[in-house]
C-alpha cells in the first residue's frame, strides 16, 4: 500500500500483506501502529481513498482527516445523482497519480513478475529503495501542478459542481425520451461545431478519454464510417446517439448532446450510464460522441491498423465460406 501526495511524489510504501487483507483492514492496521502517518498528515487534510477503504472512512474522520471516497449506488439505484457523480469525478481526477505511481513500480522487473517466496523478508526494504529512486530520479507525476494552466483547470471544476444538467431534466420528465421526437441524421443537413484537441482536453478536464475515444468509436461506426445518430425535431441543436456499454455487449445506453454554433460549442451532455448525469466533465460515451464529431472526422479518421487487419481477416473468412464447395462434386466415366 503506498501514501501518495496528490503530485504522485511518494511519502512510503507499506507491506507486504496477506492476500485476504483488504485495504479497509491493511489501512487500520496502518492507522494503529504507524506514527509516522500522523506526524505527516495535520488534522483537516483531505484522504483520497477508492471503495476499498469504506470501512475506513470513519476511522480517519476519528483522526481528524476529511476522506473523500467514491459513492456507492444504493440498492436499487441505477445512476448517481449528479452532485453524487461530480464528487466521484474529484476523487478520481486527484487519485489517478496513485495509480500511474504503481504502473511506474512495476516496470522495473523485479516487480513484473511473480516474486519467490524466499524474497518475502526483503520485499519490504525492496520497494521502499525503489520508490526512493523513482522520486530521485524521475521526481513527481505531475509536473506542473504549480503552473496558472493547473489553477484554472481546478477553478473550471469547482465552478462546474454547481451547474445545472438541463438534459438530465428534460429527459427524467420526458420530453426527449420518445422515438417519435428524433430524425436521423441522413434526413436533414447536420452541422456540429467543430473543436480542437487543447479545447476537449479542457472541456473533459484532461485527456484520458480522449486517448480512449478512437478504439471506442471504431466499435460504433457503421459501413459508411458514421454513427447512429438521431437530431431532435424540435431543435437542431440536441442529438441523441445509442452506443453500448464498455463493460457489457448485452446493455446499450442513450446519450445526448445538446451544441451551439455560435456560442460554447458543447453546451450540456447526458447519458444513462451510471455516472453521466454529471457535469464534471464527460463519461467515454459522451466523451466518444464529442471527439468523433467535432475532431476526428475532420482530420481524416481512419481505423486502427490492427483493426483494419481483424476486419480485412473477418472478411475474407466470411467471402470464402460465401463460395461454393465443388469438393465433393466428381465426373463419372
Amino acid at each position: 500500500m503506498s501514501l501518495c501526495l496528490a503530485d504522485g511524489y511518494c511519502l512510503d510504501t507499506l507491506g507486504p500483506f496477506f492476500g485476504t487483507q483488504n485495504d479497509a483492514s491493511i489501512t487500520n492496521h496502518i492507522t494503529k501502529t504507524k506514527n509516522a502517518l500522523m506526524e505527516w498528515c495535520e488534522p483537516g487534510d483531505i484522504m483520497i481513498v477508492d471503495r476499498g477503504f469504506r470501512d475506513i472512512v470513519e476511522a480517519f474522520s476519528d483522526l481528524g482527516y476529511e476522506p473523500k471516497m467514491p459513492i456507492y449506488l444504493t440498492k436499487g439505484q441505477k445512476q448517481h445523482t449528479t452532485n453524487e457523480a461530480n464528487e466521484a469525478r474529484l476523487v478520481t481526477k486527484v487519485r489517478w497519480t496513485v495509480e500511474s505511481y504503481h504502473a511506474r513500480l512495476k516496470k522495473w522487473r523485479f516487480f513484473s513478475d511473480r516474486i519467490e517466496n524466499q524474497l518475502l523478508p526483503k520485499l519490504q526494504d525492496c520497494v521502499r529503495i525503489v520508490s526512493a529512486t523513482l522520486n530521485w530520479l524521475r521526481g513527481s507525476i505531475i509536473k506542473d501542478h504549480n503552473t496558472n494552466h493547473m489553477d484554472r483547470l481546478a477553478k473550471l471544476m469547482t465552478d462546474r459542481l454547481a451547474k445545472h444538467n438541463y438534459l438530465a431534466t428534460l429527459v427524467e420528465q420526458g420530453k426527449l425520451s420518445t422515438k417519435q421526437r428524433w430524425k436521423k441524421i441522413d434526413e436533414i443537413d447536420f452541422d456540429f461545431p467543430e473543436m480542437e484537441l487543447e479545447d476537449l482536453r479542457q472541456l473533459f478536464f484532461g485527456s484520458y478519454q480522449i486517448k480512449q475515444s478512437q478504439t471506442y468509436a471504431e466499435e460504433h461506426l457503421d459501413v459508411n464510417g458514421d454513427f447512429a445518430i438521431q437530431v431532435s425535431k424540435e431543435t437542431d441543436e440536441i442529438i441523441r446517439c445509442a452506443i453500448q456499454s464498455r463493460h457489457s455487449n448485452s446493455t446499450r445506453y442513450y446519450a445526448w448532446i445538446q451544441f451551439s454554433l455560435t456560442g460554447d460549442p458543447i453546451t450540456s451532455w447526458y447519458c444513462q450510464c451510471k455516472s453521466s448525469a454529471r457535469t464534471v466533465g464527460a463519461c467515454a460515451h459522451e466523451a466518444t460522441i464529442i471527439w468523433f464529431l467535432s475532431y476526428a472526422r475532420h482530420h481524416d479518421f481512419q481505423y486502427s491498423n490492427g483493426r483494419r487487419r481483424i476486419q480485412r481477416s473477418i472478411e475474407k473468412i466470411q467471402s470464402d465460406e460465401d463460395e461454393p464447395d465443388d469438393s465433393n462434386e466428381f465426373s463419372a466415366t
